[in-house]
């Protein structure tokens, strides 16, 4: 008669009662690098609540966890996520030419709106035109979105024609924003945003480009800015893509990868309302300070595109280079960012 050995049914159905709610409940956990302040509203308003909702639409099976402190410089964000350092993280744009060329289009001059409008934008662009190109093959990209464009920043005279720019000293943010205004005839300071505060306020500079009023008053240079000149489509804006290791979304149940997916991409977009409403709220803080925002003359706004049509013209020549019709695919994004803003 075979007799049952009850110790070693006991330790079987003790690990076992151990195990299956374990297996039951296994959760994959995604660390995101943001390399952003931790109160940054990016992370605040945008990558915190994001994460709360993968967590929900998976139930629990998928959480997303922020580092406490940023994992490698914002130049390596893109290889600390491909060699799996972390399993996500997102990158400014303009860190990764050499790799993400296409995207590049929304830091173009006069041809932004709100930050909503240009994410939408930018990804309805990236899936329309720019998929097909692959550029993202070493990562599994998530969303891309746009922050408020950046406006031109006057201490001492309104800007309202070029020949308010030419020869007086700007700082400038590097890139698009340093160039338009080199080619403008300014005297340029291009330096890195945080280091942007002591020029402006010991006096170097007598004006600054490229930062939308949240990042002047973040920097504590809004202060000191007397006029705003806004320019419709504003000076350049920067975008940013979110992405995370392929190996590790592969690893994602298919249902749980849907579920992010219906999270990320366009529905992503439409979280930067909050980052445009906190910039509407930077502006008028600082208009009931004392700066004055003023519209530029439409004379002044031709002569700026007219500045910035060889930028536009060599983004085109790129993308044709890359099999991507570039005239189509940048009068859809501006035109879908229009839409998006209204």
């Amino acid at each position: 008669m075979y007799r049952p050995v009850r110790g070693c049914c006991a330790a079987l159905l003790a690990t076992l009662g151990m195990a299956l709610p374990a297996m039951a409940h296994a959760a994959t956990t995604l660390v995101v690098n943001a390399f952003l302040p931790p109160q940054h509203i990016f992370n605040v308003d945008v990558m915190k609540p994001w994460a709360e909702d993968v967590e929900r639409v998976t139930q629990g099976r998928v959480k997303v966890v922020f580092p406490p402190t940023s994992i490698g410089s914002p130049q390596q964000q893109w290889d600390v996520v491909r060699k799996r350092i972390v399993d996500g993280a997102y990158i400014f744009n303009g860190l990764i030419q050499n790799k993400a060329s296409l995207v590049q289009l929304a830091h173009l001059p006069l041809g932004s709106s709100s930050a909503e409008g240009m994410s939408v934008a930018l990804w309805r662009t990236y899936e329309k035109y720019f998929a097909q190109a692959d550029e993202y093959r070493d990562v599994h990209l998530l969303a891309l979105v746009v922050f408020p464009a950046g406006e031109i920043y006057s201490l001492k005279q309104p800007v309202t024609s070029l020949a308010a720019i030419r020869g007086v000293k700007y700082w400038a943010l590097p890139g698009v924003a340093s160039a338009l205004m080199d080619r403008g005839g300014a005297g340029v300071v291009a330096t890195p945003a945080a280091k942007m505060s002591e020029l402006v306020a010991g006096g170097t500079v007598d004006g600054f480009v490229g930062i939308p009023e949240m990042d002047a008053a973040r920097f504590n240079v809004v202060r000191y800015a007397r006029y705003e000149t806004s320019v419709p489509g504003g000076i350049t804006a920067p975008s940013f893509s979110l992405f995370v290791n392929r190996q590790v979304w592969a690893s994602i149940a298919p249902a749980d990868r849907a579920a992010i997916t219906a999270l990320s991409g366009e529905a992503f977009a439409h979280r930067m309302a909050v980052i445009d409403a906190a910039n509407q709220h930077a502006r008028e803080e600082a208009v009931a300070k004392g700066l004055k925002v003023i519209a530029p003359t439409p004379a002044f706004v031709d002569a700026l595109r007219a500045l910035a049509q060889p930028m536009d013209a060599r983004w085109i020549a790129h993308a044709d280079d890359l099999h991507v019709d570039g005239a189509a695919a940048l009068a859809y994004y501006r035109d879908e960012a229009k839409q998006e803003a209204r």
